[in-house]
């Protein structure tokens, strides 16, 4: 089985390595899915465009983290 190459904030340079800081920054970690997706800075800058977009709405964070959690 192949598996998607998790970029170590650490080692990543350009625009990944900024994205993988400001994901720090946010989080005080880095999610194994956003290292993956560090693959591609492109899809990395659009999901975190995303989450954002989608935090600005009008339920709030707790009832968003529990629809998270049930989907997942």
């Amino acid at each position: 089985m192949s598996r998607i190459h998790q970029i170590a904030p650490e080692v990543a340079t350009g625009k990944a390595q900024e994205l993988l800081a400001a994901v720090k920054g946010k989080l005080g970690l880095v999610p194994n899915m956003t290292r993956a997706m560090a693959n591609s800075p492109a899809v990395l800058e659009g999901y975190l465009g995303l989450s954002g977009s989608l935090s600005q709405g009008s339920l709030p964070a707790k009832t968003r983290e529990q629809i998270a959690l049930a989907v997942g």
